[in-house]
Formats: C-alpha cells, sequence, structure tokens
C-alpha cells in the first residue's frame, strides 16, 4: 500500500487487511491475530477503529521494521484519522 492516503474509514480497512497479509508473510503472526480480533471487536464501527487504532499504538515499531518508511507514515495517517473520528 505504500504512500497511501487514510482519509476514510475504507482506507483504513484496506490498509488493515494489507497489514494483515504482510504479517503472515514476515511472520508476525500474532499481529495478524491481533487486527483479525480488533476487526470482530464491537458492533459500531467506532469501535472497530478504536481497537485498530490500539493495536496499531501497541505493534508500531514492528510495522515500521516490516514495512519500513510507508509504513510508519500509513500507521500515523491510521491514528490521526481514527482520533479525528473520535474528535480528539
Amino acid at each position: 500500500m505504500s504512500n497511501s492516503q487514510i482519509k476514510t474509514a475504507d482506507d483504513v480497512y484496506r490498509f488493515v487487511e494489507f497489514l494483515k497479509v504482510q504479517s503472515e508473510k514476515g511472520g508476525l503472526r500474532e499481529l495478524a491475530t491481533q487486527l483479525d480480533d480488533a476487526l470482530h471487536l464491537g458492533s459500531s464501527g467506532l469501535e472497530i477503529l478504536g481497537a485498530i487504532r490500539q493495536t496499531v499504538i501497541e505493534n508500531r515499531i514492528a510495522i515500521e521494521q516490516m514495512l519500513g518508511p510507508s509504513g510508519k507514515d500509513e500507521t500515523e495517517q491510521v491514528i490521526a484519522f481514527v482520533d479525528r473520528a473520535f474528535g480528539r
């Protein structure tokens, strides 16, 4: 997904799916599992986005190491998008 702009919830979900695939390929199965759990957590879009945000924050270093500079940028964009969605 490198250098994609995260502007909508759909963009966040696409990034999460991409990240799950890359995590499996890179041997980070725990991250893939956490992302899958986040996608199924809660009953509202905001709950799911919040869970994704938390998972991304907790695994930021691993994501950046796996995806490089684009991973850092997209991670920051996901966090910023969810923060805006929550009115932060």
